[in-house]
């Protein structure tokens, strides 16, 4: 009985020592995702700054263009950093939404546009499918944002030699669906 205590102790430790790696393992890439992906916008804000400070953009339109590139970068990192900060309050269980009813076609279409620019200049076309009219739910409009940004930024960033990006809500019963869509080489299953 003593020696099945020990391997049954041995067994189990072993199996929390194995489960321990692997979670620091995930934890370490995790880690590691979020740095490379924060950055990337800070590259593209520190090089914009860095050329404009050196006074050689003379051309008032493409101090505009390269103004506009370090105003969408510091969102898309303020996004990045919500996603760590609600990832940390998702894994504590100390996630709350603030729930009111929100005309979701009116948010939609407002993401869209402040993204046209930057999904055209990806080389898409931008193909909109709607219901007419407003939509209202009871969501947290935050946070379907940032679903919806988190979807466009994965859209661009993989659409490959994708050339359209579909934006689609339809209403089904009491069921609203968004469906961010792009025609590139799609994910493994």
């Amino acid at each position: 009985v003593f020696i099945a205590a020990i391997v049954s102790g041995g067994v189990l430790l072993t199996r929390l020592t194995l489960s321990e790696i692997r979670d620091a393992r995930r934890k370490t890439g995790f880690v590691s995702s979020v740095s490379h992906e924060l950055k990337t916008p800070l590259t593209s804000i520190r090089m914009v700054a860095e050329l404009m400070l050196s006074d050689r953009v003379k051309d008032e339109n493409k101090r505009v263009k390269y103004l506009s590139v370090i105003v969408d970068e510091s969102q898309r990192l303020t996004r990045l950093i919500n996603n760590v900060l609600d990832f940390s309050r998702l894994e504590q269980g100390k996630k709350t939404y603030q729930r009111s009813q929100t005309d979701l076609a009116d948010l939609l279409r407002r993401i869209i546009e402040a993204h046209r620019l930057r999904i055209s200049e990806e080389g898409l076309e931008l193909i909109v499918h709607m219901e007419p009219g407003p939509l209202q739910v009871n969501t947290d409009p935050d946070a379907v944002e940032q679903v919806i940004l988190n979807l466009l930024d994965n859209a661009l960033k993989y659409a490959g030699s994708g050339q359209t990006l579909r934006f689609e809500l339809e209403t089904t019963g009491q069921e609203a669906r968004i469906r961010v869509c792009d025609d590139g080489p799609g994910i493994p299953p």
